[in-house]
C-alpha cells in the first residue's frame, strides 16, 4: 500500500474514528486503526465491537493494499507533521509515514486480524439532518449504570408520520417527537445512547443533510449513512418500558415560569440538597413557587420566584439533579410545569417546543 494526501486533510478522518477504538482491549488490534486503500479513495476504520467507523477519503493512490495501525501513535505523529504533503507506504508488517525530511516506521497488525465490520442492512429509512440532532435534547435522561441494560439506550420508533426519541433511566424520562412529511415508514431501535452522542459528534463535524439508518437483517446492529462516514452499532436487547404509561394525563396545578429564574432559584437550592436524594421542596401557591432544601450539617435555604399557578395548591419534593437536568436542556425562556399530586410524576414542557416533554418523579419525603 502506498499513498500520499495532505496532512491537514487526513488528521480529522483520524481523529474522528480513532474515537471509536477499543482503548485496552483484550484484543491488540481493536487499538488500531484500519487503513485501506482502493481505486481513489483510503478507508480509514475503527471499533471497539461496539461500535464500528468507516470514513472514506480521496488520496493519490501508488499501490492498494492495507494495514492496521496503533490509533494514538498515529495520530500524535500526523498531528505533529503541521502542514504538509504526507506520503504513507506499508514496507512489511510495518507503515512508513514521510513528509519533506521526516520519516518514522511504525509497527503494525496485519489488515486480516481486523475484525469486520457490520454493514449490510436493510429496512432503512431517511431522515433530516435536523431531526436527528433535535435527540440530543433528550440523551442525558438515559441510564449510565449498565445494570439495566435497556435503560442505556434510545428508542427510536418512527411510525404514523412521526419519529419519537425516548429515553428514561427509571427516575425520570425524556422524549422527543417529530412529525415527518412524505411516503409512511416505519423502523423502531433501541439504540446506545453512547451511539448517538458519536452520531451527533460527526453531524456536527461534516457537511450532511440526510441521514439514513437501517437495521440489519438479524436486528442485532444498526447502521448509520453520513455521507463519506458510515457507522455501525450494536443494538441493545429486551423491552423498553412502556413509555406513553408514565406521561402524566390528569393535570391538577400547571405553572408557568420563567428558565433562567427557576435554574437559578434550584441551582441554589441544590447547594444544601447533599443528602442521599439529594432533596428541594416546590410549594406552588396563587402567584408564586416556594422552593426549599436543608441538610443537618450544612444549613438550609428557601427562596420564592414569581410563577403564573392554575389549580390546586401543591407541594411536592423532587431529586434536584433530575429537576436541573430537565430545566437545563429545555431549549425555551418560559416553561410550563404539569401536576398529577404531590407523589405523582410531573411534566416539564418547554413553551413554544413542540414535540418536547421531560417527566420527573417525585420523591417521598418523611
Amino acid at each position: 500500500m502506498k499513498f500520499s494526501t495532505l496532512q491537514q486533510d487526513l488528521l480529522p478522518h483520524l481523529q474522528a474514528v480513532g474515537r471509536s477504538v477499543g482503548i485496552r482491549s483484550t484484543l491488540p488490534v481493536l487499538d488500531n486503526i484500519l487503513l485501506s486503500t482502493e481505486g481513489k479513495k483510503l478507508k480509514v476504520a475503527a471499533t471497539n465491537l461496539e461500535i464500528g467507523v468507516i470514513r472514506s477519503i480521496n488520496v493519490e493512490v501508488f499501490e492498494e493494499g492495507s494495514i492496521t495501525v496503533p490509533a494514538k501513535t498515529l495520530i500524535e505523529l500526523v498531528s505533529g507533521l503541521g502542514q504538509s504533503k504526507v506520503t504513507v507506504t506499508t514496507e512489511g508488517e510495518g507503515l512508513v509515514v514521510e513528509s519533506n525530511k521526516f520519516k518514522a516506521s511504525i509497527n503494525c497488525i496485519p489488515a486480516t486480524e481486523f475484525p469486520a465490520i457490520p454493514l449490510s442492512a436493510k429496512d432503512g429509512v431517511e431522515l433530516s439532518k435536523e431531526i436527528v440532532l433535535s435527540s440530543s435534547q433528550i440523551l442525558f435522561a438515559a441510564a449510565v449504570d449498565e445494570g439495566r441494560p435497556v435503560l442505556t439506550g434510545v428508542l427510536t420508533d418512527v411510525s404514523g408520520g412521526k419519529v419519537d426519541f425516548v429515553a428514561t433511566d427509571g427516575f425520570r424520562l425524556a422524549h422527543r417527537r417529530v412529525k415527518l412529511q412524505g411516503k409512511e415508514i416505519q423502523f423502531k431501535s433501541l439504540i446506545p445512547r453512547r451511539t448517538f452522542e458519536e452520531v451527533l459528534r460527526i453531524i456536527s463535524e461534516t457537511e450532511v443533510d440526510k441521514i439514513e439508518l437501517a437495521a440489519s437483517s438479524d436486528q442485532n446492529q444498526v447502521v448509520f449513512n453520513l455521507g463519506k462516514t458510515l457507522l455501525s452499532s450494536r443494538l441493545i436487547e429486551g423491552q423498553f418500558p412502556s413509555w406513553e404509561k408514565i406521561i402524566p394525563t390528569e393535570i391538577v396545578t400547571r405553572v408557568m415560569v420563567d428558565k433562567e429564574e427557576l435554574l437559578k432559584a434550584v441551582k441554589l437550592a441544590a447547594v444544601f440538597a447533599k443528602n442521599e436524594t439529594n432533596i428541594v421542596i416546590l410549594t406552588l401557591e396563587k402567584s408564586r413557587m416556594k422552593i426549599e432544601s436543608s441538610a443537618k450539617e450544612l444549613g438550609s435555604q428557601q427562596n420564592e420566584i414569581e410563577a403564573n399557578v392554575e389549580g390546586d395548591n401543591l407541594q411536592i419534593a423532587f431529586n434536584s439533579k433530575f429537576l436541573l437536568d430537565a430545566v437545563t436542556n429545555s431549549p425555551s425562556l418560559q416553561i410550563m410545569i404539569e401536576f398529577s399530586g404531590s407523589l405523582s410524576a410531573a411534566r416539564v414542557k418547554p413553551v413554544g417546543v413542540e414535540g418536547l416533554e421531560y417527566i420527573v418523579m417525585p420523591v417521598r419525603t418523611n
